[in-house]
C-alpha cells in the first residue's frame, strides 16, 4: 500500500460520513467532509507522481472512488431535494461509459490517465459539489458539471477510438 494508494482509500472512507451529514441536513460538516476528500484527491495524485508511486492499483482505485464519492454524494443532494434525481443519471452515463474503459485500459495493462477535459469535468463537478453542500441555489453549477461530464466523454471517446 503506497501513500498515494493510502489516501485514496481514505476518501473511499469519507463517502459514508459525508452521506450521512447530508441527509441530516448537516451542511457545514459535509462541506467539510467533501473538501477533506477534495484535498485526499488532490495529494494522492502529487504524492503518486511526486514520488514515483504511479501503480496500476491506484490508476484503477483513484477513478473508481472519484465515481462512488460523486455517486453517493449527489444522490444523498438528490433525496434531500438540491438536485433532481434524473440530473444524477445524466451526471453518470459518462461516467459510466469512462469506468468501463478505463477497466477495459486497466485489465489490457495499458495506462488511462486524465487529460484536461477530464480534469476540467472533475473541477466542474468539485465546484458544483460544494456550492450545492452551500447553497441550494448551486442547481445551475450542477448543470453546468452535468455537461462538462458529456464533453469529456465525448473528448475520451473520440480520442480513445482514433488516436
Amino acid at each position: 500500500m503506497t501513500v498515494a494508494n493510502a489516501l485514496t482509500a481514505l476518501r473511499g472512507l469519507l463517502v459514508a460520513p459525508t452521506v450521512v451529514a447530508v441527509l441530516g441536513g448537516r451542511w457545514g460538516a459535509g462541506l467539510g467532509l467533501f473538501l477533506a476528500a477534495l484535498v485526499t484527491d488532490v495529494l494522492d495524485g502529487w504524492v503518486a507522481r511526486r514520488s514515483h508511486q504511479v501503480t496500476m492499483l491506484g490508476q484503477l482505485l483513484d477513478p473508481v472512488v472519484d465515481k462512488a464519492f460523486y455517486l453517493a454524494l449527489f444522490f444523498s443532494l438528490a433525496a434531500v431535494g438540491r438536485i433532481p434525481y434524473l440530473g444524477v443519471g445524466l451526471f453518470f452515463i459518462p461516467q459510466v461509459g469512462l469506468g468501463v474503459g478505463a477497466l477495459i485500459l486497466w485489465h489490457r495493462r495499458r495506462e488511462f490517465t486524465a487529460e484536461w477535459p477530464g480534469k476540467a469535468a472533475a473541477a466542474l463537478a468539485a465546484v458544483a459539489a460544494g456550492l450545492l453542500l452551500l447553497t441550494p441555489h448551486g442547481i445551475w453549477a450542477f448543470w453546468v458539471a452535468v455537461g462538462g461530464q458529456f464533453m469529456a466523454g465525448i473528448y475520451y471517446l473520440v480520442r480513445r477510438t482514433t488516436g
